[in-house]
């Protein structure tokens, strides 16, 4: 059975928070056995909404980058959205 993308975004957050990835975008390419190349293209989106609406200055070196806290919260931010969505 494939990862979604809420299942997706659940795995790198838990990846980033125990130190096995640095970062949004090295945790969601690392479930590459996981997870379609789609499936992870649609949590890279949803990470991207979720940082320009909440911050307003989204960019691909933000996720990139090597700040465990701020990754671990745009992560927890996005899995909440979506989930507000669902219900």
């Amino acid at each position: 059975m494939e990862t979604t993308v809420l299942g997706v975004l659940r795995k790198a957050c838990d990846l980033v928070g125990s130190g096995q990835s640095l970062g949004i975008i090295e945790a969601i390419s690392s479930l590459r056995a996981e997870a379609s190349g789609r499936t992870r293209d649609l949590a890279y989106y949803a990470v991207l909404e979720t940082a320009m609406v909440s911050r307003g200055d989204a960019s691909l070196a933000m996720l990139a980058g090597d700040q465990k806290e701020p990754a671990i919260e745009l992560l927890r931010s996005t899995i909440r959205r979506l989930m507000s969505a669902l219900h």
